[in-house]
């Protein structure tokens, strides 16, 4: 029987939730609620995942590779929380987000909490070249987010806005696939799951990005045109800016204009144009270039896994 990729190392992933799930919470009541109420939510687990289809196709230690695993969704999970709170957005993975039951103050401090216990993980792995790349990558994913809060106009552009996402978003994929090959002393090898990593978070960027103009809110578990709703211009929007430069209603890009009725008009323009098929051939290239980035790692079932479930993305 054919697994899925994720399902490939499901049991993995169980062990990965047990580490997850033995945060120390704090004794602080809204903390360890609000904790609570995100850990249940789950989540897709897919840079836990990438690390362990490579660290078990490369045979990485298992307990390294499970620690840096767990150190990696909890990441992740402190980023949403505090993108939440900067761009006030009011729902994440179907729920409430944290800000809008709880102080600011409790999210930042949750998000702040979840950052060293992260830290703390990817220690325990044991490897120093793994704590320099994690470590590094937190650097790049905050200036990323700082960037976006101050976007230039001059970033307007398809280069600039892949430029913003490759901090943002794909840093912590190439992370969650360079450092299991780490834990394994092949740097080289480490490299080039980098590449994948890097290609692979971009693509999903990029059909995230065309998500929030073509998904039910229902499907994504947040509400659509929350992009173009606080002004920030990703690629569908982008695409259709060059294409339609002298339709007025794209005043609406960039916060340049704040109508709500000429920015629902806007987003049902880009939605229903070429600019998402554009997209997704952006998206597609990526992908290709994902898959390129495997033909050195060994043939196999995880091998196949990873090709597959970078195929998935779009």
């Amino acid at each position: 029987m054919n697994l899925s990729p994720v399902a490939l190392v499901g049991e993995d992933i169980r062990s990965v939730e047990a580490r997850i799930r033995a945060l120390p919470v704090p004794p602080a009541a809204p903390v360890a609620a609000a904790l609570e109420r995100l850990l249940a939510a789950g989540g897709k687990r897919l840079r836990p995942a990438l690390a362990l289809l490579f660290g078990r196709m490369l045979h990485a230690p298992e307990e390294p590779l499970f620690h840096l695993a767990a150190a990696l969704e909890i990441v992740h999970t402190a980023t949403l929380i505090h993108d939440d709170l900067v761009d006030q957005a009011r729902i994440r993975r179907g729920i409430p987000a944290i800000h809008t039951e709880w102080p600011a103050a409790t999210a930042v401090l949750v998000g702040d909490f979840l950052f060293a216990w992260a830290a703390q993980l990817a220690a325990a792995a044991g490897s120093i070249a793994v704590v320099q790349e994690f470590a590094g990558a937190l650097t790049v994913i905050v200036n990323g987010e700082i960037r976006e809060l101050s976007v230039a106009e001059a970033e307007y552009s398809a280069a600039g806005y892949e430029s913003r996402i490759r901090a943002k978003t794909a840093a912590l994929f190439e992370v969650a696939c360079r450092c299991p090959v780490l834990l394994t002393g092949d740097a080289a090898a480490a490299e080039q799951a980098a590449g994948f990593g890097t290609a692979f978070g971009m693509a999903f960027q990029i059909a995230d990005d065309i998500l929030d103009f073509t998904a039910e809110s229902a499907s994504t578990g947040k509400p659509s045109g929350q992009d173009l709703a606080r002004g920030l211009l990703t690629l569908p929007a982008i695409n259709y800016l060059a294409s339609h430069p002298g339709d007025p209603d794209t005043s609406a890009l960039g916060g340049g204009n704040s109508d709500t009725d000429i920015r629902s008009r806007l987003f049902e323009k880009i939605r229903a144009s070429d600019a998402i098929e554009q997209s997704r051939a952006s998206a597609r290239r990526y992908i290709d270039r994902a898959v390129e980035s495997l033909a050195p790692f060994p043939k196999g079932e995880y091998r196949d896994a990873l090709e597959n479930l970078v195929k998935s993305i779009v």
